[in-house]
């Protein structure tokens, strides 16, 4: 049930209300705010349909909920957005944001927290037509029968169901509620086109798939034909010793392969000993070449020197110079040259040498790759030869598998068979279903009782007999509609009897799932018209005192115009009675939502 409801918006005065368990009436003038207590209410069901205006300035709405299973749960909604804030006592309900439909994956949804509330801990899809399509049961199309709202009230037709499209569904859901019965199981029933091609669909892949294992069945005979006549273990050891022989054939090539690599990268080392020899005796050799030019370059400059005359007078003083006689260089050159020479000579030796070495070595390279290219061949002669013998030895060992899919793939072509023959012949579908069929085989002459015990506690008519006709899914007056019978205020009573007999029904015992909830609005709309078959203040009288004695194990919340109320002393009798008026004084509260009315211009005298 619903403990309290809050609007609120910037700047504005709250209003809040407190309900109570059992009856509570909601009365008061109008243009109160007082329809837009039982659609906010509504709102927070998840009703995608807007409770009030938003030039109240009204913004968010707030309800707490005391719930059996999950104890104390507040629900928040801001005006025109579809999600809400859940906060519960309980852990098992996730706090946090909950949208109120289904167009994004991923989220929380409003509506699985209200059927988790009432009872549902999975997703029940009922029939949404007579062929078993499925949609989810919804928690706000389940509401909206036990919420008669004022624009609905007085309806000619049926107020249970709003539109004739979605009759399916609504009634399955409350078919559900009494029984817990939505058809699990019965898939839905195809429309025959879609029904024909689905078959020939099958058809075609059950006719693919006979040909695709026909032939893996002639393969698998094939096979078998060419081991006939074979000593089937025989062929397997002699294939199995090859096998062993080729294996160490293999593994000796492996051996020598490596031992060839091993040498090979012996021999590229002293290579590379031999090119770093050679390059510095090259450098030697250089530097030794440079030295006998040099030594060339001043033995060549002393025989110039020493032919030039001698200049026996100063050029600054004139005077007689008396030169001493140089150094030769000569033999010292010679001798170096000498030595030189002959250390060239033991390098040219040295470097030769190192070149036949050098030279060898890249033979005995060349060798080895030509002999591993050789044993790289035989290795993979002898793995094509190893894996032929392995084929082979695969082949005869798949004999008994050969045998066992021989069988399998006969079994599958009998299942095919036989599924061919079966989409052949004719299906048997299920009859279709029929929501108010169902519900009135399950309901029988319940309604009719209870609508004329009602209606004579209520005081309405000394004669008539009220039945429920359920191709309309509505109340008949002496088999008539009450469309063709009375007014206003008739339908009116009827449809707010049609409400309480709904509810008392689906809060007896034995129902599967209990609603526990009724909200109706100005049930006696249009009354002060005077119409034929009231009588005045009686049915008044009865109707409010029948909201008294049955108020269930639930929550009744009615709303009204104070001058339609009866004079009943519903305080003494325990009722919770909230009344708004258009003004404050003596403690008068003003309206529902008190700045909406206070804010608007007043009237000039």
């Amino acid at each position: 049930m619903i403990e309290k409801l809050r609007v609120s918006g910037a700047g504005k005065i709250e209003g809040i209300v407190e309900f109570t368990d059992g009856l509570n009436i909601i009365q008061g003038r109008s243009n109160t705010g007082k329809t837009w207590i039982l659609k906010c209410i509504y709102y927070l069901f998840s009703s995608d349909t807007r409770p009030y205006s938003p030039l109240t300035g009204y913004t968010d709405i707030e309800g707490v909920f005391m719930t059996k299973r999950y104890g104390r749960i507040k629900i928040s909604r801001k005006l025109d957005e579809e999600t809400v804030m859940v906060i519960a006592d309980n852990e098992e309900i996730l706090d946090g944001e909950y949208a109120t439909n289904y167009k994004k994956e991923g989220q929380k949804y409003l509506n699985d927290l209200w059927l988790r509330i009432i009872g549902l801990d999975e997703t029940i899809k009922v029939p949404s037509n007579a062929r078993y399509a499925r949609e989810r049961i919804s928690w706000t199309n389940i509401a909206s029968v036990f919420f008669a709202d004022e624009n609905e009230i007085d309806k000619s037709d049926s107020i249970v169901i709003e539109d004739s499209r979605y009759e399916t569904p609504l009634i399955a859901s409350l078919y559900f509620l009494l029984t817990g019965d939505y058809k699990e199981g019965i898939a839905e029933i195809p429309k025959k086109e879609v029904a024909n091609a689905r078959k020939q669909g099958v058809l075609d892949y059950i006719e693919e798939q006979v040909g695709s294992l026909t032939q893996k069945r002639v393969r698998y005979i094939m096979q078998l034909e060419e081991l006939t006549g074979m000593d089937i273990e025989k062929e397997m050891r002699d294939l199995t010793d090859h096998i062993q022989d080729v294996q160490q054939e293999i593994n000796d090539l492996i051996e020598e392969n490596a031992a060839i690599v091993r040498q090979m990268a012996e021999y590229q080392q002293e290579d590379a000993n031999c090119k770093v020899l050679l390059d510095r005796y090259e450098t030697l050799i250089s530097q030794y070449k440079a030295d006998l030019q040099r030594l060339d370059f001043i033995s060549k400059g002393e025989k110039v020197v020493k032919g030039l005359p001698a200049n026996g007078v100063c050029p600054f003083c004139g005077g007689e110079i008396h030169a001493e006689e140089d150094d030769s260089y000569v033999e010292a050159i010679n001798a170096e040259i000498r030595r030189i020479a002959s250390e060239l000579t033991v390098i040219a030796a040295t470097e030769k040498n190192v070149r036949e070495e050098q030279e060898e070595i890249k033979r005995s390279i060349e060798e080895l790759h030509i002999r591993r290219n050789e044993v790289n061949r035989v290795l993979d002669e002898k793995n094509r030869e190893i894996q032929n013998y392995r084929t082979g030895l695969e082949r005869f060992r798949d004999y008994t598998t050969i045998q066992n899919g021989i069988s399998f793939v006969n079994e599958q072509l009998e299942v095919l068979g036989k599924k061919k023959i079966s989409e052949l012949q004719k299906q048997k579908n299920p009859p279709l279903y029929h929501a108010k069929d169902e519900f009135h085989e399950e309901v029988g002459n319940s309604f009719d009782l209870l609508l004329n015990s009602i209606l004579k506690e209520c005081n309405y008519r000394s004669v008539g007999y009220a039945s429920w006709d359920f191709k309309r899914f509505d109340i008949l007056m002496d088999g008539v509609p009450k469309s063709e019978d009375q007014g206003k205020g008739y339908r009116s009573f009827l449809n707010s009897v049609v409400a309480l007999m709904l509810y008392d029904y689906f809060n007896r015992d034995g129902v599967y799932i209990k609603p526990g909830i009724l909200m109706i609005d100005t049930p006696l709309l249009g009354f002060d018209e005077n119409e034929d078959g009231f009588e005045g203040e009686t049915i008044k009288n009865g109707l409010y005192q029948y909201f008294i004695n049955h108020q269930g194990d639930g929550q009744v919340i009615i709303v009204d115009n104070l001058n339609v109320i009866p004079d009943i002393d519903f305080a003494a009798k325990g009722i919770n009675v909230i009344t708004y008026h258009k003004d404050e004084k003596n403690g008068h509260v003003y309206g529902f939502m008190p700045s909406w009315r206070k804010d608007l211009p007043k009237e000039k005298v």
